[in-house]
């Protein structure tokens, strides 16, 4: 037998409509009145029913996430898990679900976010990527629906949560530079995402610090953002007598890589970029902390959606600091 909204708020010590507000999480409740209620849904298995929820407070307690083109990079790349855990750590917190939006195609892919938006089947949108001209996220800012980019935005009118991509590409090659490495290469994922551009330009920045020439023959980009097959390949590209130390743009690539030097019973420095210890061989890796890239995501959001609904239009800018985490 389904239970009800007053035994809910019997054993809470509440009235059934303070109940309804905690479902809302209304900030009109206390924390400590919304702790109670929350465990006496738990305690008695109680479940709103979404719809009518919906019906009442105008809001479906969803949120969207857009992944990126190749949805492989979602189920492939270890960063993404880790930051969709984060988001759903704090998104059970506020009793809000999560669909996931992909697609064949870029033209799939904004189908899709019309029928979200227009179909207003969640609250808001997080992107899980960062592109420059994304059609998807212009449409989502002409229709000024809540959402943010998980990564640089280039429009300063866009809100996001991201790190300091350039610092951390910074901080990669100020590690082997301050080694008395002088030949570092420079091994990237797709370069029309801005991580990738990011990174690349720290490396850039710490070279030209440390006074030594740029030398192309030794930075090159791979097919995809994460596939470790071309990574492979665009090793055999670089002139390898010729470098001391290489950074990557993240594990998987950096697995490429070291599968190719394994093959030729060969092994240079490494350091990487992740949010968990690799499994793999590296000398380091610069932590960028993407669980807490994720909850901070859900808590912006939220906000952003919050001030929707009051009319308001705040730009909000969080960075997640990274660290360097050394093997060796």
């Amino acid at each position: 037998m389904r239970v009800t909204i007053k035994e809910v708020a019997k054993l809470a010590g509440v009235s059934p409509s303070t109940v309804t507000r905690v479902v809302q999480n209304k900030s009109t409740i206390s924390e400590e009145t919304k702790k109670r209620v929350r465990a006496a849904m738990k305690e008695l298995d109680y479940h709103p029913n979404l719809n009518a929820r919906s019906l009442v407070s105008q809001s479906t307690q969803v949120i969207g996430l857009v992944l990126p083109d190749d949805s492989d990079v979602f189920y492939q790349n270890p960063f993404f898990p880790t930051v969709l855990r984060g988001i759903s750590q704090v998104a059970s917190d506020y009793d809000y679900a999560i669909q996931i939006s992909t697609g064949q195609d870029e033209e799939h892919r904004l189908e899709n976010l019309k029928q979200m938006i227009y179909g207003k089947r969640v609250d808001g949108l997080i992107f899980l990527y960062s592109k420059p001209d994304d059609p998807l996220v212009d449409f989502a800012a002409k229709n000024q629906f809540p959402f943010l980019i998980l990564g640089k935005a280039v429009s300063p009118f866009i809100s996001l949560v991201d790190n300091d991509n350039i610092k951390a590409g910074y901080d990669a090659a100020k590690y082997f530079l301050e080694k008395g490495c002088k030949k570092i290469a420079f091994l990237a994922g797709n370069k029309e995402l801005v991580v990738s551009q990011d990174r690349f330009a720290g490396y850039q920045q710490a070279l030209k610090e440390a006074g030594l020439p740029f030398d192309d023959s030794i930075v090159k980009f791979s097919f995809g953002f994460l596939l470790e097959d071309n990574s492979y390949k665009i090793m055999e590209k670089l002139p390898l007598d010729e470098i001391e130390a290489i950074v990557t743009s993240d594990s998987l690539v950096a697995e490429g890589a070291l599968h190719y030097l394994r093959d030729r019973d060969d092994r240079f420095p490494i350091i990487t970029f992740d949010s968990i210890q690799p499994r793999i061989d590296v000398d380091a890796y610069i932590d960028i902390n993407a669980l807490e890239l994720g909850k901070e995501s859900f808590r912006t959001l939220f906000q952003i959606i919050k001030d929707s609904k009051e009319d308001k239009h705040i730009c909000y800018r969080q960075l997640i600091p990274h660290t360097v985490v050394t093997n060796r």
